[in-house]
């Protein structure tokens, strides 16, 4: 292939889609496969940051409240488009047009197609339209819709659903040269690429395959009341050991470079989360999901807490793993998202926890792991996947286990381009106060592209975390970011084993930078309960103490 300083216009998007070579320019019919193409084009050229200079074209009223002007003009191109594709699999008259000139100009090179003004405007309607067209893709029906809109959607939620592998709603376009995908929230500061779709995310090839998960039920309250266990409540020293590798493993590092694994503990954990989830129930009217945090739960423990929950209407959302049998098998630590009337869902962790010498002292590890050595968590790194659920009708949810959220690569950049609108983030660590780097990484999912960001530790971890100066906040379990109404630490009551956060809906609207605009959701911490159990189950041994 050419370098990308001797690309024209039309080399790439032969490359991005290599039926256009030769004589096959018709324009792809499926609006994604045209947003695809020329947010692409904006992107690789350059030219979007310039375009926006000289825009909207002299064509369209400045007005906004002018039918001519762009925004309404693009909305009902959109509608006409959707009705061309579902009655005839065509794009419409005004839309091929713009392609033959987008195809004329194929001969340009891409390093100067910013220069040429007209092209890069006919480039920016053509991603304009399509990305109106991706209005609801991605999103349970709300049963409101068009017969029109609902075929054109039906299509869209097939293509994410296909295993090709992972999703994408694009319809040619291969998902080795880019995947288009839903999007939930576009940036309102700073200028990329992401700020010119309201609907549609461009994504470049990765190694993360994003699976899109629409359940059959979705929820449709405007709240959510999400319980909050953060089970173990303790957790000893004894549990950390080290674990030995499997001889192809690492050979080449030095000797300081030492593996550990965590020995979960057989628990009364589903007993005691039934009974808070019922209690909880009793005191707030309905629960809808269940949080626990990293390593919570052994794998028959997940399966059992998972029947349960899911035979209550709710959705779990909870950290599994084992233990390291080294050297035979490393283990696993895994985030499993169990959804009503959907396949059970996990996502494994991608990145290991490395120990260093201050988080040994943190965790008075001293006496298991050497604080000369540092130490890396002894866990299998499978193929890379990344959940998006659409458990709501308004909301997407992405999860997260520790590491992965301090982490962005490679991750990051799927998360940006998509802004799911709640990430629950599910750790080992010390209390989650705000000056902590969980804090620090949520504010940076808050600020671009405007996700609400939970995180959830475990009591016994927090406990373990020795506090290099003050009073102990180990009663800190979890951190709430939004980008509306700011940090709150979620701290449960002295005697209290969970909490209940409910979750309201603010609907605000958000703008494209090229002048369209349209509803986007953010849920906004509403409310925090302490839910008291009688009973709690304690440490290793299954003996349990009275509050």
């Amino acid at each position: 292939m050419a370098r990308a300083s001797d690309l024209t216009v039309g080399q790439y998007l032969t490359f991005l889609l290599p039926r256009l070579r030769g004589r096959n320019h018709h324009i792809p019919a499926w609006p994604p496969d045209v947003f695809g193409l020329c947010a692409s084009l904006l992107i690789k050229s350059g030219a979007y940051s310039r375009v926006l200079s000289h825009w909207p074209p002299a064509k369209y009223s400045p007005d906004e409240a002018s039918p001519k002007s762009w925004a309404k003009t693009a909305d009902r191109v959109a509608k006409s488009w959707r009705k061309s594709w579902v009655k005839s699999g065509t794009a419409p008259v005004r839309v091929q047009m713009l392609w033959n000139k987008l195809i004329a100009g194929k001969d340009i090179p891409l390093q100067i197609m910013a220069d040429d003004l007209r092209l890069c405007q006919c480039v920016l309607e053509l991603c304009g339209f399509a990305d109106e067209c991706g209005q609801g893709m991605g999103s349970p029906l709300d049963g409101d819709e068009t017969d029109i809109d609902e075929a054109f959607l039906f299509h869209a939620s097939d293509l994410l659903q296909r295993d090709r592998p992972g999703s994408s709603v694009a319809g040619e376009i291969h998902a080795s040269r880019l995947r288009v995908l839903p999007k939930m929230h576009t940036p309102q500061s700073g200028l990329t690429v992401r700020s010119l779709s309201l609907y549609l995310a461009l994504c470049g090839p990765s190694e993360v395959v994003p699976k899109w998960i629409e359940p059959i039920s979705a929820f449709e309250d405007h709240s959510l009341n999400l319980l909050v266990v953060p089970w173990p409540t303790q957790i000893y020293p004894v549990q950390f050991r080290e674990a030995k590798p499997m001889p192809t493993e690492m050979r080449n590092m030095p000797d300081r470079f030492r593996f550990f694994t965590f020995d979960g503990q057989s628990s009364g954990v589903l007993n005691f989360v039934r009974i808070l989830y019922e209690t909880a129930k009793e005191q707030t009217g309905r629960i809808d999901g269940v949080v626990l945090p990293e390593l919570a739960l052994s794998t028959d423990e997940h399966l059992q807490l998972r029947e349960f929950v899911l035979s209550n209407g709710s959705f779990l959302v909870s950290g599994v793993g084992t233990s390291s049998n080294s050297p035979v098998e490393p283990g696993r630590n895994e985030v499993c998202l169990d959804l009503p009337l959907a396949e059970p869902l996990k996502q494994g962790k991608h990145h290991r926890w490395k120990l260093d010498a201050s988080q040994i002292s943190q965790y008075s590890l001293g006496g298991r792991l050497d604080p000369e050595c540092e130490w890396w968590e002894h866990i299998k790194l499978d193929n890379r996947e990344f959940l998006f659920a659409a458990f709501h009708a308004d909301i997407v949810l992405s999860v997260l286990i520790c590491e992965d959220l301090a982490r962005p690569d490679p991750v990051g950049d799927l998360v940006r381009a998509v802004a799911p609108n709640l990430v629950i983030a599910v750790l080992m660590d010390a209390p989650q106060v705000k000056e902590r780097w969980a804090g620090r990484y949520a504010n940076a999912l808050a600020d671009d592209p405007g996700c609400s960001v939970l995180s959830v530790t475990s009591l016994g971890m927090s406990k373990l975390s020795r506090p290099r100066e003050g009073k102990s906040r180990s009663r800190v379990i979890a951190l709430w970011k939004d980008s509306k109404t700011g940090t709150c630490e979620i701290e449960m009551e002295e005697g209290s084993n969970a909490v209940v956060l409910s979750l309201s809906m603010r609907y605000v609207q958000e703008w494209s930078a090229d002048g369209r605009y349209g509803s986007s959701v953010h849920p906004i911490l509403s409310g925090v309960r302490c839910i008291q159990q009688l009973i709690v189950p304690q440490g290793p041994s299954q003996d349990a103490d009275r509050v």
